[in-house]
């Protein structure tokens, strides 16, 4: 497979279906990543399913990388994983095993979200660097946890939170902190789908390790599977943690034995009275993927899962302000195309250059800094501190939810 594909092309191609588990249940090149003297950052991944193989693959096209280990205690997902690692590379049903290989450098932790915080206190034992994938942890306990083992080793941590490597997430970061939307007091984000997000099972006895997010044991459902990309950006975007969370979902359409809820609206409370709310849905896709950043002087949506659009609309109040009552009247006469879009409050569109275009790209930026980061031995952009931070947040809705009550951020939450 040389030519670029999709994410949804290559699950076609290799036949993955769902996040692997191991040990059962219970663009530029940064840095001297370019150099072709420097020794390609030797990887193992632990979990080859349907995200973990396709990371695989991402990987194989990262400069800097090379993927010599794969882990999965499914077969399948195995080759799948196999398929697109280095020449050579092993593979593993014990993922003790990767880790005792001499030959990893750094593991992508790529299994369900319960198995990510004792994983990945191993590969620190084993002295490995670390991606995770998100959500970091199942709980608020276990970020905590974690959060200091990692503060107490010497090792690169980071969490795939790939959209903080977008470089147009990171200008309309640049411009809402700079003011162009003025005060910023509410923030809306939907992660909007139609399906059952179910994965087909031939064999009954794999229910849980295949629909491993229908399940509480194992996920944190609709908020840290979806809603956890948006409340990192929004936490990445104001400097804040929220201060108190309240939240409903339930299981209302999907009557199929899962635990996790099948649709979720939570309403985070950040300081100084900023308003976010976070909505996932498993019946309408109506909107899509989405966030509007809303402010006293303009607003900034973002739309699509992957191949980010970004718009500005200013307030009028903002316009008024600017423009003269005589020049409101002849908007026709502005002769520059976005000054008259911004005078109608009509979407001005944010572009970047070399903007990542798609899940793959965005996701090898992420790695890209990664290696650069292991070679410098510094933290990257993503790290264990907003990994534990969102985290945190994720279980103070899911708590919020269930527990049908307001959850309050705590002093001994800080990192």
């Amino acid at each position: 497979m040389n030519k670029k594909v999709s994410r949804r092309e290559f699950l076609k191609i290799s036949g993955a279906t769902a996040a692997g588990m191991t040990l059962g249940l219970s663009a530029m090149m940064p840095g001297d990543a370019r150099s072709p003297a420097a020794a390609p950052l030797r990887i193992g991944v632990i979990g080859t399913g349907d995200r973990g193989a396709w990371e695989v693959y991402i990987l194989k096209q990262t400069p800097g990388t090379s993927v010599v280990a794969c882990c999965d205690i499914l077969p399948k997902h195995l080759e799948n994983g196999m398929e697109h690692a280095a020449k050579n590379a092993k593979g593993y049903s014990d993922y003790r095993k990767l880790l005792d290989d001499p030959q990893v450098d750094a593991v992508l932790i790529c299994t369900p979200q319960h198995l990510h915080h004792s994983m990945a206190l191993d590969c620190l034992s084993a002295g490995k660097d670390i991606i995770c994938q998100k959500t970091m942890t199942l709980n608020i306990q276990e970020a905590l946890s974690l959060s200091k083992a990692v503060k107490a080793s010497n090792k690169v941590f980071q969490v795939a939170y790939q959209w903080m490597s977008c470089p147009l997430f990171q200008e309309v970061r640049r411009r809402i902190q700079s003011g162009e939307c003025g005060k910023i007091t509410h923030i809306r984000c939907n992660y909007n789908r139609n399906g059952n997000w179910r994965v087909p099972v031939d064999d009954p006895g794999h229910e849980r390790l295949l629909n491993w997010r229908m399940y509480r044991e194992y996920s944190g459902g609709l908020m840290a599977e979806l809603c956890s990309h948006h409340v990192n950006i929004v936490n990445w975007v104001l400097g804040a943690v929220p201060v108190k969370v309240s939240g409903m979902g339930g299981i209302d359409y999907w009557q199929d034995g899962r635990e996790t809820y099948d649709n979720v609206s939570a309403m985070f409370e950040y300081p100084g009275g900023v308003k976010a709310s976070f909505q996932a849905i498993t019946t309408n896709a109506f909107e899509d993927v989405a966030m509007v950043f809303m402010g006293t002087e303009g607003t900034i949506e973002m739309k699509k899962e992957e191949g980010h659009v970004a718009n500005f609309y200013a307030e009028r109040k903002r316009v008024e302000a600017v423009l003269s009552q005589e020049e409101i009247g002849k908007l026709d006469a502005i002769t520059s195309a976005t000054r008259k879009a911004w005078a109608r409050g009509e979407a001005i569109p944010i572009t970047v250059a070399n903007n990542t275009n798609d899940d793959l790209e965005t996701t090898r930026a992420m790695f890209l800094e990664f290696v650069e980061c292991v070679r410098s031995r510094t933290q990257p952009t993503s790290n264990v501190n907003n990994g534990r931070d969102v985290a945190i947040a994720v279980d103070m809705a899911n708590l919020a939810m269930q527990k049908q009550t307001m959850e309050y951020w705590k002093p001994e939450y800080a990192g």
